[in-house]
């Protein structure tokens, strides 16, 4: 017998794992969820008066940011005392609902900013916009077109779906986005429009004789609705059901921004929502010796679990947030030019830099998007495929070619610009790009 080193899987590192892998929106519903499966577990308010000290929200009398500071103030000893549980209070991240009035703040005028908050706390739990237009109108006191206005800029920037009345207008709106983007099945409008009930009542038969098709043209009707649409507007943006023939609706995980010449990340937390232990379950958690044996193991499971979910909650964000300050180290050519400058960089690279696993690093950017300095919402991932800088020089040959030039052409140019790839590897990039060959352009 001998001593031997080796890792061990515990339940810990499983939960930080599954949360690291998921994007912003499905962490907001698993916090939820967690927020209704553990008493011990709360959601609290930060109050409307900022810190005095450094701006920040305010939660219980108590500052977040001087509360996590190294070096309190004179006026932040008692948040520091051994009293005060380092887990007090953790951000929750922005719920679907803040990120959609975010969108609508910045592409609407102030005035409508009061309507779009009425639209926005009208939907329901599924995303279903459940008021009259015209009775909000009239409580708002403005004109039906404004708020139909509104209402049409949310459906453009909230998932598919989003503020329609029930799960057939839902369908219906998704099959419209999906066609937008060049995604399309016959039959799959009409028989959602007209069919629905007999579809979920299995009168396949029927539907088949009424629109004058066949088993097979039915069959591909059914399995396009159950690949790519979904019932409720919610799960559309959480994504559940989603495939890789569809883009689901997504909102960034972390943000780059620019200040003079320097880039900051930060991931994005609701300024008003924070996650503690109960206060409850912390003093029962102090009196277990008086509890019965049954009530001490339930305050025990509880407040650990709850202690686990906020400790992982918090490893998350600051995983993610040194893993965007490490890529605007490596990218910030990219950041400031464009995407021609990006620069080669690999997973492990930064795995390695930050002294992490690479595994942790791929769990971490795994579907998420980052919005960028000049607005845009991108994928993660897209820092590390330096092919989108010859991607974008190749589509750059296309477009102002004198005639149509072939695969091997289109090589050569690339090789001259400093780009030596295969006409192979030209072939692949044009398919990627759905660019088509040189005889049919």
């Amino acid at each position: 017998m001998q001593p031997e080193m080796g890792m061990r899987v515990t339940p810990a590192l499983l939960n930080l794992a599954q949360m690291l892998t998921l994007p912003i929106l499905e962490l907001h519903q698993l916090i939820e969820q967690e927020l209704a499966d553990n008493p011990a577990l709360e959601e609290v308010e930060a109050a409307d008066t900022p810190c005095l000290d450094c701006g920040g929200p305010l939660v219980g009398g108590l500052c977040l940011r001087c509360v996590g500071a190294e070096s309190p103030g004179e006026g932040q000893q008692s948040a520091a005392s051994e009293e005060t549980d380092p887990l007090l209070f953790v951000a929750a991240p922005r719920s679907l609902s803040e990120s959609l009035l975010r969108d609508l703040y910045a592409s609407l005028p102030e005035q409508d900013h009061v309507i779009a908050m009425t639209l926005v706390g009208s939907l329901d739990d599924h995303g279903f916009l459940t008021e009259d237009l015209e009775l909000l109108a009239a409580t708002l006191s403005v004109p039906l077109g404004r708020v139909q206005m509104v209402l049409q800029r949310l459906c453009e920037l909230g998932p598919p779906g989003i503020a329609t009345r029930d799960t057939r207008e839902c369908l219906l709106a998704q099959i419209d986005a999906l066609a937008a983007q060049g995604v399309s099945c016959p039959f799959a409008r009409t028989l959602v429009a007209h069919y629905l009930e007999d579809l979920g009542a299995g009168r396949f038969k029927q539907i088949a004789r009424a629109l004058k098709m066949t088993s097979e043209d039915l069959d591909a009707a059914r399995a396009f609705i159950r690949r790519q649409l979904w019932p409720y507007p919610m799960q559309a943006a959480g994504g559940e059901a989603a495939t890789l023939q569809r883009t689901r609706y997504r909102t960034a995980d972390i943000v780059i921004s620019r200040h003079d010449d320097d880039f900051v990340v930060e991931v994005p937390l609701s300024p008003r929502r924070f996650l503690q232990l109960s206060p409850l379950y912390k003093d029962l958690a102090r009196q277990t010796a008086a509890l019965a044996e049954h009530e001490r193991a339930h305050v025990q499971t509880y407040i650990a679990r709850a202690r686990l979910f906020l400790i992982n909650l918090r490893q998350r964000e600051h995983t993610l947030k040194r893993i965007g300050e490490a890529l605007i180290a490596r990218q910030g050519a990219f950041l400031r030019n464009g995407v021609r400058d990006l620069a080669p960089l690999t997973r492990s690279e930064i795995a390695a830099e930050l002294d992490l696993h690479e595994s942790t690093v791929s769990r971490a950017i795994a579907d998420k998007s980052a919005l960028l300095p000049n607005g845009t919402l991108m994928a993660i991932s897209e820092f590390f495929v330096v092919a989108r800088g010859v991607q974008d020089r190749l589509r750059e040959l296309v477009a102002n070619e004198p005639c149509p030039l072939s695969d091997e052409q289109l090589a050569q140019l690339l090789a001259k610009q400093g780009h030596p790839i295969a006409r192979r590897t030209v072939a692949k990039y044009r398919d990627i790009m759905r660019i088509p060959p040189s005889h049919m352009r």
